[in-house]
């Protein structure tokens, strides 16, 4: 009996460490990542096109607010590398993001709201992990709009189609 009380509350401490240490990994990799992905919007910020356009994966999309802006990565650098020859490219500032994982650890996906020059946006990616290094699969910039304001957009639109 008492071999098997021992084997019991070993069981229930090695699961319990397991998840420690998970909850440890997921944090620390959401820090990581934030640092990232906050990186990413400051290399924009300060007009540095090495960092912004290199976190972004070779096949990346970038998905901005127009319905025609849906860009791979070699085309959105050829549309805003005349954004980064000034002091600041544009300047987001990011806050209340979410992070969520794949099984493997090796995928990871966002949301975040943004402070910019067009009110407050919502902007969305996915991130693939290479060894220790994150890239930008897909990002998405969205507008945000309020719902009781939708029927007013609405009729402001349709006077451009």
């Amino acid at each position: 009996m008492r071999n098997k009380i021992l084997l019991i509350v070993s069981l229930i401490m090695l699961f319990s460490c397991q998840t420690s240490n998970n909850k440890i990994n997921i944090e620390s990799e959401i820090n990581s990542l934030n640092v990232f992905i906050d990186n990413w919007h400051h290399a924009a910020a300060v007009a540095n096109e090495d960092v912004f356009f290199g976190s972004l994966d070779s096949n990346a999309v970038y998905l901005g607010t127009d319905p025609d802006e849906r860009w791979l990565k070699n085309e959105f650098m050829d549309w805003g590398m005349k954004y980064f020859e000034r002091d600041t490219a544009w300047a987001f500032k990011p806050y209340n993001r979410f992070w969520e994982f794949s099984d493997d650890m090796n995928y990871a996906w966002f949301d975040e709201l943004l402070e910019t020059h067009m009110g407050i946006c919502r902007g969305s990616g996915i991130v693939k992990r290479y060894g220790n290094t994150w890239k930008i699969k897909h990002y998405n910039l969205a507008l945000t709009l309020p719902n009781e304001q939708m029927s007013d957009y609405k009729k402001m639109i349709s006077s451009d189609i």
